[in-house]
């Protein structure tokens, strides 16, 4: 027996989180907000009332989470009411007069979640049938059975909405020890398993050392306590630039995510 039935709760089954809504639907509230607040930032506590709903409801946060997922929108500072304010891509979006221009915005926001930036270079525009892909997220991923349907739905009328085609792909995320996105199958998580008499076992890249093929591009200081080192192969050119700018883009959002998570987590638990 654990300790949740001694206490007379059942343990909840918590599945990975992903925008409740989809881009379709994100787009409209971004509209009902700019026609709210204009240029106004309004208060974490108070942006409900651009979408006729009550404050207190788990459908106001969840849209604001939604929103903040997909880089529509962006916290400032801490607490209840901190205000929220559009991205600069969420601005561009409503300002620009191109149509490619919007087109490419919605591309951006449509691979910014992380499990739909995960599974586009898996799925890409025609995923597999309903059985395989629920199987997928519910055996692999964990995502509980009441969510893993949901998620299908957001992440096909994501993806049409938004435009995308299998051309438009983005480097699939690495392992990530303090997230759920670490691919089970990836090559080098086959190779790290291999078994002690295995001939690879040795020749794994030594941490820090640059191999035959590899050079530094940059190195340079984060913080006080921090640096950092890059190390790349092959021909490094603007669109490569770019896909890992988008990387990098993913991982601050999941680090923000996992530390927010943490924060409720420690002011639940006070």
């Amino acid at each position: 027996m654990t300790d949740d039935d001694h206490n007379g709760k059942i343990p909840r089954d918590r599945s990975p989180s992903f925008p409740f809504i989809s881009l379709k639907t994100a787009i409209v509230r971004l509209s009902e907000l700019e026609q709210k607040f204009g240029r106004h930032e309004p208060p974490a506590d108070r942006i409900y009332l651009a979408w006729g709903m009550k404050g207190d409801t788990s459908q106001a946060q969840q849209t604001i989470a939604a929103l903040k997922s997909f880089g529509i929108v962006e916290y400032k500072g801490t607490g209840i009411k901190r205000p929220v304010a559009l991205t600069d891509e969420a601005r561009i979006y409503l300002r620009a007069q191109q149509e490619s221009v919007r087109k490419d915005v919605l591309k951006r926001f449509a691979l910014k979640p992380r499990w739909i930036a995960y599974f586009w270079p898996l799925w890409g525009a025609s995923r597999g049938p309903d059985e395989v892909c629920l199987d997928t997220l519910v055996l692999k991923h964990k995502f509980n059975e009441n969510s893993a349907p949901k998620f299908l739905f957001v992440y096909d009328e994501t993806i049409t909405y938004a435009g995308l085609s299998d051309s438009d792909k983005v480097p699939p995320l690495p392992v990530d020890n303090g997230d759920e996105l670490a691919e089970a199958d990836a090559s080098d998580l086959a190779t790290h398993s291999k078994p002690k008499d295995d001939p690879l076992v040795g020749k794994l890249k030594p941490k820090g050392v640059i191999m035959e093929g590899e050079r530094e591009l940059t190195t340079g200081l984060l913080s006080k306590g921090a640096s950092f080192r890059l190390i790349v192969s092959g021909h490094i050119g603007e669109k490569e630039i770019e896909r890992l700018i988008r990387k990098l883009e993913l991982d601050k959002e999941i680090l923000a995510d996992h530390d927010e998570i943490e924060k409720d987590e420690a002011e639940a638990a006070n």
